[in-house]
């Protein structure tokens, strides 16, 4: 079911500008697999459409899917819903994603698209690298597995606010 999943939603991932985003999903995929396990279909559904958000909720999209990868409509139906509970994770596998979404955001490289969208929206490096550092919340959902790969991610984007701001 992978190949043909992923051979699906590869292209759903360009940008207009040819760049794609595939790699982020494998990169974030890992995490979660490495915090929930993998083999469960439903879950794997989960970590390839997850970033597209709401596009299974479009029109035709979903029958689109179905028609093109052989997975039902009903199991399709269940990944759109848990995509839009990623916020509020309510199942182990949404819980795993979730977390893995945070962690991938929470380190230097997530520090770094910052710095990238910053510019667009007016703000300093000072002011990311600052705003960064304060941002240290951990979810109720969160296990501790992920709750200590959060943390390790934070202490190396902390290190780089640091220097930054000694920079400065």
């Amino acid at each position: 079911m992978n190949d043909a999943l992923a051979k699906f939603v590869r292209p759903l991932y360009q940008d207009l500008d040819g760049v794609s985003h595939f790699a982020e999903v494998e990169r974030v995929a890992a995490i979660a697999r490495s915090l929930h396990g993998a083999g469960d279909d439903a879950f794997e559904r989960l970590l390839l459409f997850h970033r597209l958000g709401r596009w299974l909720e479009k029109v035709g999209n979903l029958s689109r899917a179905a028609l093109a990868t052989g997975i039902s409509e009903a199991d399709l139906r269940r990944t759109a819903a848990s995509i839009a509970r990623l916020e509020e994770p309510s199942t182990d596998a949404e819980r795993a994603l979730a977390a893995a979404i945070r962690i991938d955001a929470a380190g230097p490289r997530g520090l770094a698209e910052r710095f990238a969208h910053a510019r667009r929206e007016g703000k300093s490096v000072a002011d990311v690298a600052s705003l960064a550092m304060s941002e240290n919340d951990i979810p109720d959902w969160m296990s501790e597995a992920s709750a200590g790969m959060l943390a390790a991610k934070r202490a190396k984007r902390d290190a780089v606010c640091r220097a930054i701001l000694e920079d400065a």
